[in-house]
């Protein structure tokens, strides 16, 4: 479970050292500089969605994975900016997602702590890279069967790359895409949900 991300986790890490030493030669006021804080608001859709479940149920081994329909959700974060380049902060994922035999969907909430980089591309064009690390909650689902159905806590991650355009320097649009993989645990089961998010949002700096 672990090598799935600890490899993509890696890469966005090595990163760091790097972007908190480089002068871009341009900023857009929207981005921030240093000591700023931007705060911003994302949309999310996810794309390619599975739940998996591993363990046993009554003795019996319940252990399968399944196609998920497109998990919504929304994300505001805030962050301070050091450099340039780097801002350290937090964000918070509201995720509505559905199994692919459910009926309604299931509120997933998972506040994070994060990094994010972003280098001047062209005139207004910013290149973007984040990565958020927290715990995870699962709210109660009525359509779930069992004590898979049940709030459930555990641990959670997202990373996501791409872009973002400045349209003033008050306000920057971005899109990305990314991964997004919220675990929990509890009553013998290991429930995991996966996606790869396309997010689109707005971001200033105040």
């Amino acid at each position: 479970m672990f090598r799935q991300t600890a490899r993509p986790v890696a890469f966005v890490l090595a990163l760091v050292p790097a972007a908190a030493a480089a002068q871009p030669v341009e900023k857009q006021k929207s981005e921030g500089g240093a000591g700023s804080i931007v705060g911003s608001l994302a949309f999310m859709m996810g794309f390619g969605d599975e739940s998996e479940v591993e363990g046993e149920v009554g003795g019996v081994d319940v252990s399968g994975d399944s196609d998920a329909d497109s998990t919504l959700g929304i994300i505001p974060s805030i962050e301070k900016k050091f450099g340039n380049v780097v801002g350290i902060g937090a964000e918070y994922i509201f995720a509505w997602a559905k199994g692919e035999d459910a009926d309604e969907r299931r509120l997933l909430m998972s506040p994070h702590l994060r990094v994010r980089m972003s280098f001047p591309v062209y005139d207004k064009t910013t290149f973007d890279g984040m990565l958020g690390i927290g715990p995870t909650i699962w709210t109660s689902n009525e359509d779930t069967p069992g004590p898979a159905g049940d709030t459930r806590f555990g641990w959670s991650l997202r990373f996501a790359f791409g872009g973002s355009y400045a349209f003033n320097d008050a306000v920057s649009a971005f899109l990305d895409v990314g991964y997004y993989r919220s675990t929990t645990y509890g009553d013998d089961l290991t429930t995991t949900l996966t996606s790869v998010p396309l997010t689109l949002g707005l971001r200033s700096s105040f």
